[in-house]
């Protein structure tokens, strides 16, 4: 449980098969760690229960690099149809996990500029606002990291295909609470994303 004493779960999204990328993403090293490891680690930092991790296409890449994390990995078999299957069946791992989360944060594994702090962030606005969704602002736009209270949890699980977070946002829209990260904008979805990462660290 957190400070307030909500369990709050964390559903990382590690599925793809990054095709813009070419590779397992997931397994980049940022700073020396395999990006999807350093998401795990920050969900695990900022006091999320369970912290439950969809892999996929590189399942049998992926997994190693989650060594020795108190995660729950669960593999989609069908991470091709997109990542509205992959959520929803974070969402029903979750769910199944012992006693009922409060909320949900749902995070990917392809956003290093997120960090444990990033994370707490959301939690302590739902713990003054508990039955508001919180989600980043960044670019003009609402996405992940999200949090999502428990009266959602049901639309989340029945996601399939490629909608995922997102299309919640958009439909409670007047419910959602919005906070500027602009770390969120960082996701490496190609080899140029990659670059653009390195070259923002280069001039931190």
């Amino acid at each position: 449980m957190n400070s307030q004493g909500q369990r709050i779960a964390a559903v990382l999204l590690a599925a793809g098969n990054a095709s813009r990328f070419g590779t397992a993403k997931q397994t980049l090293p940022i700073d020396g760690m395999p990006m999807v490891r350093r998401a795990a680690m920050a969900a695990l930092d900022a006091g999320l229960s369970p912290v439950v991790v969809v892999i996929g296409a590189y399942a049998d890449t992926v997994q190693p690099c989650l060594a020795g994390l108190p995660v729950q990995l669960t593999e989609n078999p069908d991470w091709a149809s997109g990542m509205g299957s992959s959520l929803g069946l974070g969402v029903r791992t979750a769910m199944a996990m012992g006693a009922m989360p409060h909320a949900l944060l749902v995070l990917l594994a392809d956003q290093p500029g997120i960090r444990a702090a990033d994370l707490k962030r959301l939690v302590e606005a739902h713990a003054t606002a508990p039955g508001r969704i919180q989600a980043a602002h960044f670019d003009g736009h609402l996405g992940p990291p999200c949090l999502f209270p428990r009266a959602y949890f049901d639309e989340l699980a029945s996601l399939r295909g490629p909608n995922g977070a997102r299309r919640l946002l958009k439909r409670y829209s007047d419910r959602v609470d919005r906070h500027e990260l602009p770390s969120a904008a960082f996701d490496i979805d190609t080899p140029a994303g990659h670059a653009a990462w390195l070259a923002h660290q280069g001039a931190d």
